[in-house]
């Protein structure tokens, strides 16, 4: 008998159970997230195009804050990819005895940190032949999601 009564109630339980989650509307998709639009839209980008100056004349870009490394002003599509034994930006960029000097009109040298100093003379450090990784190209395009980061 309390088998049964046990049974009884635990069946009218989960009875109940699906009655009310029935009944419920749920969740909508526009209220899951932070950004308040459905999780099933797909933001995409505007389209947009990298400087077409020519690297010679690109001209210097400011830095996005105190020691960021510099941004790219110019296109890198015919450069890549960078390996390590076919680096196209080593070509203009590689002037060890130009450390440190503005220039203009001439392409800005490698800072002492992509360099290592052996028996008296600058070689560049084979650990820094992926430019990209920390130096990017830029273009003028909208920000996708709102930012507030502003340099000190």
């Amino acid at each position: 008998m309390k088998k049964s009564l046990t049974f009884l109630l635990i069946g009218s339980l989960a009875a109940s159970m699906g009655h009310l989650q029935a009944a419920d509307s749920g969740i909508s998709d526009d209220t899951i997230g932070l950004s308040r639009t459905s999780v099933f839209d797909d933001p995409s980008p505007d389209t947009f195009a990298y400087s077409d100056k020519d690297p010679s004349s690109a001209g210097v870009l400011p830095r996005a804050y105190l020691d960021a490394p510099p941004q790219v002003p110019h296109k890198i599509e015919q450069f890549l990819p960078i390996k390590e034994g076919k680096n196209m930006c080593i070509v203009c960029h590689d002037k060890p005895g130009m450390m440190g000097k503005k220039t203009k009109g001439i392409a800005t040298a490698m800072p002492e940190s992509h360099y290592n100093k052996v028996d008296g003379s600058w070689q560049r450090s084979n650990g820094r032949f992926n430019c990209t990784q920390c130096h990017t190209p830029q273009a003028n395009v909208p920000e996708l999601v709102g930012n507030t980061f502003r340099p000190e």
